[in-house]
């Protein structure tokens, strides 16, 4: 005789008695009367990512240091400004006062003092060529030439 399977997905997915359970569950009366939102409402947790935490930071840390460089570079900026405006005043005073100062002297009267002082022009002074040879360089030794002497020395 051939013997029947055995139904296993039955037994498997079934739980004795659950249709009871349901039946009673839809029986259960609800309350008539409501609580108040505010005791209803459910407590939400908020997690907090250290690392997305310490990224924020680190990053308005960043922002910080970048404004306040940002204001040392606009006053470095201004003073750069005013020292070439002071460079260029110092400049334009100083032209004046060479002018001033090769104005308040007389060429013709120098050279009547030099020549009072016995001093000859350029032109008439005597002028001797002298040639003059520097001595041939000593070959300085190279560092290994230093090191294998010092060793002949050594062992020597």
């Amino acid at each position: 005789m051939i013997h029947k399977p055995e139904i296993q997905y039955v037994g498997q997915f079934y739980v004795y008695g659950s249709e009871a359970r349901q039946l009673e569950q839809k029986k259960q009366r609800k309350p008539k009367t409501k609580l108040p939102l505010v005791r209803v409402r459910k407590v939400e947790k908020i997690s907090v990512d250290p690392v997305a935490l310490g990224g924020i930071v680190v990053a308005v840390v960043l922002l910080v240091v970048m404004a306040v460089g940002s204001l040392q570079l606009y006053r470095d900026w201004t003073d750069y400004n005013q020292m070439s405006t002071y460079v260029s005043h110092l400049k334009k005073e100083n032209a004046q006062l060479t002018r001033t100062y090769r104005a308040g002297y007389d060429l013709e009267e120098v050279r009547k003092r030099s020549a009072a002082l016995g001093l000859v022009p350029e032109s008439e002074a005597q002028t001797m060529i002298i040639a003059i040879t520097a001595p041939a360089e000593q070959p300085e030794p190279t560092f290994w030439e230093e090191v294998t002497g010092f060793l002949k020395g050594l062992f020597a």
